[in-house]
Parts: structure tokens; C-alpha cells; sequence
């Protein structure tokens, strides 16, 4: 039976390849230079889901998957009313309490592992803020920390719940959270910067860099569609060096915080957190400013000046920046090109990251209405009529995505989340491995340019042929897509997580049974499992070869009816329809 299940697996395979890199991943008219803008569409949004399916694919834009419930709740009280209600529910509880409780419960210090718990059950089950994590998660790629090279399990969940809380509030704030974060502190190593001492010490660019780069305005002038500005045939960058080494002096004198309690160190004893002041929680509290190692010297970039200070003030010169970062008429667009890209599509149109853009300056950078106009926006709810077709519209769903996907659509029981009270978390476990399993893992991102590129092209495909983004195609190739698929089916078979050797059973294993009655029928199985994972019937070629082999496949005894239902679900969850966003 094994065998059998595997082979209905691999029938649909080389589809998925075929469909990943022939299909848009993205859409819009912002493609190729020689694609003309599409027309101004109606920004009028619809405001509610006029069937299951669109409440579906709304769901799939907005949360890690959609449920039965939830479909039932965004069409009883429409868009606007369920975002409102999502960014208002409370969390179910903070990723650093969830880290803290694992390791407790375990008897260990935190570790990596502790993370990956957290992030997997509030990703799965918390409903009422599903939202919330969806956009603190495409946060968390845009203004990237990670778990690698260093184990930092209590800091990175203090990171992600900053990037949480802040995920309906403006982007100056956020901005600062970042910047004063001890997790971004020491990945970028502004933490503990030095000012320059005149016998060759310089301060540390790297943060300075970055944060132009990657977290605010991006390397070249842009317009209001998010597109390079163009001069005397060139891009015109938007910062210098001098810019950099600007920037740099700013963000020196700030390290671990000085608490209270230790008032009465000299301050240096607290800057490098001696044995005198070392206490667990520096590792999750902002930062705090030392004016003893903050540069005096004027400070230029990006067309404004930080006077030299005749007594040093951190705090001051760090609301200069922040402010000319967060006003600076590229991170506006810059930064809502991103979030769509993250939420909704790869290759969104002009008018698209237009009207994102202006919602962004005229809210203040409000993410909130920010994430409310991306998926609200008519782009976003009707590609088909807002640009003629939605051939090429959507995104490549990153695999973590997918597997999020199935844990909240298929029924499943954690042991450990299910039996233990106020240490309710899913024992998941790394799935870095492209070749065995998903090839990311949250929060562990090779880089802070993330596991892709927000402007990746893959090359030798349709998509680079037409001028079109796919950034999640960086990490797919035909390992991966296999390495996918044998996960999938693995862990259909036998579960998913930590061994319960007293169970002899992985923590996650699902439970199929509600599928049972329709095992003999595979037309009826197919169409039910994929209106369940896309929110509709499974397109072709796929669906045909699909009932073909469920039709193979002995079907007497219950194994056999299990296996026929865990082969539908594979088929459906290597598919194009469920791997491409639309």
C-alpha cells in the first residue's frame, strides 16, 4: 500500500514543477518594461466574500489557512469588520512566555527548538489574531533577525512578539522597536558601537547600511508604483557612503539596557554587561542610550544634519534618523511593495502599490490601514476584472506556508498541546533540510536578505521571460519541490514532531477519519479535500490523473481506505493550485 500511495503521489509531481515555473507567481502590469500600466481600476473595495470561495482565497492572503469557522465569520461580517476584529483580539499568549514555558517544562535553558514551538502553535491556534501573526510574520521578512548562527531562542521571541504588538501601529514605531532591539543589535552589531576615538576606530556601518537598504528606502529613488526612478539613463541610488558613515555615528552608544537597579554602576559596567550587570531580561528589553560612547561629531545623511553636540545625546540623534527614514518619500512605497508581495502577490500592478502608497503617507505609515488596503484593494479581491486576467497573478506559497496551511485544514492532534494545561505548545521540530523536508524553518533565515529576494528572477522560465518577479522560486528547484512532497507524505503516514517514545507516535499525527465514507468514490474524495485546501475543485491536468490513481488503489480494509484519503491530500498539497497563491 505504501508503494502504491506514493507512486499516486508522484503522478502529480513533475505538474507542480511544470506549473511553479510556467505560472506567473505574481501579476500585474508592473512586469516587463515593455508592459504598459493596466487602466486605474475602482478603488472601491467589496466589502464582503459573495461566496465560500472568495471568502477563501481572502483567508488565504490574510491568515496561515483557512478554517471552516473563519469562512463562516468573513462572510457574515465582511472584510473591513474581520480585520478590525483580527488586530483586536488579543494573542493568545507572547512567543517569549511560550519559549519560557517549553524550556521550563523540559528543564533546560530556552533553545532554538523552544522557538520553533512557539512560532508553530500560534501560528496554528490562534484564530483570533491570525492576522496579527500573518503580518508580524511578513514583518519578520522584510526586518529580518535570526536564530542562526547564534542560539538566541528568549531574544528572537522577544523580537517577534515586538514585531507582533507593533503590526497594526505606525511605521516609525516599528522602525525604533527594530532599531533598539537586542536581537537586531547583535545581528547587526550596533549593539555596544563605538563612537570613533581619532586613533583609527570608526564606528560599525553595518546596522547604517541596512537599515537604508533593506528595513526603510532600499538602494535606488523610486516612484509612488515602487519602480526605480530613472536618470540620464541610470537609477539614481539613494544614499552614499558619506551617508553611511553619517548614519553609523548615530547608532553608537546604545547596548544591553541599564536597569534601574543597577543605577549606581559606572556606566561602562553596563554598556559591555559585566558580571556587575548582567541580568536575563537585557536579552529582551530595548536597548538603552550611553552617552559616554556616542559620537560628538556632526552627523550627515540623506539631506539632513545632526549639529555637533557638545554634550552627547543619543536619544536625540536617534529621532533625526529615524524620522528623515520613516518621512522619506521611498519608504512609503518601498516598504507597501514588500507587504503585498508578502500577503497578496509577486508582481503587483502601478496602481496596486499606488494606492498602497498613498494610504501609507496619508495614515502616517499606519500598517494597520496599510494591511487593510492591501487586502481590500480590488486587485487583490478581483485580479480578473481589475486587470483583464489573473493568468499571472498571485504568488509562490513558501513552504512553511503550506505546511501551516494543512495543520489548520486537516484534523491533527498534538499530544503535548492537547494534555498539558498552561504548557499547551506543538513539540515541532527543524525542517531545514530542502532535500527531506521544507528547506526553511521560521525565524532561521540563512541572511538578512531572508531565504529569497524580494526582486528575484528565476531564470530560464516563463516568469523571467516575461519580466516577472518570483521570490519564493529562490529557494525551489527540483530537490525541494521532491524534498516537499516526500515530507508531505511522511508525514501523512507517520506524523510530524518531537518522538513521544511512551505514545511511540511523533507529537502531531492526523486524524482522517471524517474522510472515510467517501474513500471508495476518488472523484467525490479529490473534490472534497481540494475544496477543503483551495476552496475549490482541483484544476487540470491535475485532477483527472489524480481520480486515475486514488482509482488504483485497493480500497477494503480501513488501511487501505486511509491510504487512498492520504494519497488525495498529497495530490492536492503538491499541486499547483495549492502551491501558487491566486
Amino acid at each position: 500500500m505504501r508503494r502504491a500511495f506514493a507512486h499516486a503521489g508522484f503522478l502529480v509531481i513533475a505538474t507542480i514543477i511544470a506549473g511553479l515555473a510556467a505560472c506567473g507567481g505574481g501579476g500585474g502590469g508592473s512586469g516587463g518594461p515593455s508592459q504598459s500600466p493596466p487602466a486605474p481600476v475602482s478603488t472601491q473595495p467589496q466589502a464582503a466574500p459573495r461566496s465560500d470561495d472568495e471568502a477563501h482565497r481572502f483567508l488565504v492572503q490574510a491568515t496561515f489557512g483557512p478554517r471552516a469557522e473563519d469562512i463562516a465569520r468573513v462572510r457574515e461580517i465582511g472584510y473591513a469588520r474581520w480585520i478590525d476584529e483580527q488586530f483586536a483580539s488579543p494573542v493568545m499568549s507572547s512567543h517569549l512566555s511560550m519559549v519560557d514555558a517549553s524550556a521550563a517544562y523540559k528543564a533546560r535553558v530556552a533553545t532554538n527548538s523552544d522557538m520553533i514551538y512557539s512560532w508553530w502553535t500560534h501560528a496554528v491556534e490562534d484564530d483570533a489574531a491570525q492576522l496579527r501573526h500573518k503580518t508580524a510574520f511578513a514583518l519578520s521578512q522584510i526586518f529580518v533577525v535570526s536564530t542562526l548562527p547564534f542560539d538566541e531562542s528568549r531574544t528572537v521571541a522577544s523580537y517577534l512578539d515586538m514585531l507582533t504588538a507593533k503590526a497594526d501601529g505606525s511605521y516609525r514605531d516599528l522602525l525604533e522597536g527594530v532599531a533598539l532591539h537586542p536581537a537586531m543589535g547583535q545581528y547587526l552589531s550596533h549593539l555596544a558601537n563605538r563612537k570613533e576615538d581619532g586613533h583609527g576606530r570608526v564606528p560599525d556601518e553595518n546596522f547604517a547600511r541596512e537599515v537604508m537598504q533593506l528595513f526603510s528606502i532600499g538602494l535606488y529613488e523610486l516612484d509612488d508604483a515602487g519602480k526605480p526612478k530613472v536618470l540620464n539613463g541610470q537609477q539614481v541610488e539613494t544614499y552614499t557612503a558619506s551617508d553611511i558613515k553619517g548614519l553609523a555615528r548615530v547608532f553608537t552608544g546604545f547596548s544591553w539596557q541599564w536597569p534601574s537597579t543597577k543605577s549606581g554602576l559606572d556606566w561602562w559596567k553596563c554598556f559591555w554587561r559585566s558580571a556587575e550587570c548582567k541580568e536575563s531580561n537585557q536579552r529582551v528589553m530595548p536597548m538603552s542610550a550611553y552617552a559616554g560612547e556616542h559620537s560628538q561629531t556632526e552627523k550627515n545623511f540623506l539631506g539632513v544634519t545632526v549639529p555637533a553636540q557638545a554634550s552627547a545625546d543619543p536619544k536625540a540623534s536617534l529621532k533625526v534618523a529615524l524620522d528623515r527614514l520613516a518621512n522619506h518619500p521611498n519608504t512609503a512605497p518601498f516598504i507597501s511593495r514588500q507587504l503585498i508581495q508578502r500577503l497578496v502577490t509577486s508582481n503587483p500592478s502601478d496602481q496596486y502599490v499606488t494606492d498602497v502608497t498613498r494610504v501609507f503617507r496619508s495614515s502616517g505609515g499606519n500598517l494597520k490601514s496599510v494591511v487593510k488596503e492591501i487586502l481590500m484593494h480590488p486587485e487583490a479581491r478581483n485580479p480578473e476584472t481589475a486587470l483583464g486576467s489573473a493568468a499571472s497573478f498571485g504568488k509562490v506559497r513558501e513552504p512553511i506556508l503550506r505546511l501551516a496551511h494543512l495543520l489548520r485544514a486537516i484534523p491533527h492532534t498534538s499530544v503535548q498541546y492537547a494534555s498539558n494545561g498552561p504548557n499547551r505548545f506543538y513539540l515541532a521540530t527543524d525542517s531545514s533540510d530542502p532535500g527531506s523536508q521544507l528547506g526553511q524553518t521560521p525565524m532561521r533565515a540563512p541572511s538578512v536578505f531572508n531565504f529569497y529576494r524580494p526582486g528575484y528572477r528565476p531564470p530560464q522560465t516563463l516568469i523571467a521571460d516575461q519580466g516577472l518577479v518570483a521570490p519564493e522560486m529562490q529557494i525551489t528547484t527540483e530537490a525541494s519541490v521532491l524534498g516537499y512532497a516526500n515530507f508531505v507524505a511522511q508525514i501523512l503516514e507517520s506524523g510530524w514532531g518531537e518522538w513521544n517514545s511512551s505514545l511511540n507516535r511523533a507529537d502531531i499525527a492526523f486524524d482522517f477519519s471524517i474522510w472515510t465514507h467517501l474513500a471508495t468514490n476518488p472523484s467525490a474524495l479529490i473534490d472534497e479535500l481540494a475544496t477543503r485546501l483551495t476552496g475549490r475543485a482541483l484544476a487540470e491536468p491535475a485532477r483527472a490523473p489524480a481520480i486515475t490513481a486514488l482509482s488504483a488503489m485497493p480500497s477494503a480494509s480501513s488501511y487501505q481506505k486511509r491510504q487512498r484519503i492520504q494519497a488525495a491530500i498529497l495530490m492536492v498539497a503538491v499541486s499547483p493550485d495549492f502551491s501558487v497563491q491566486q
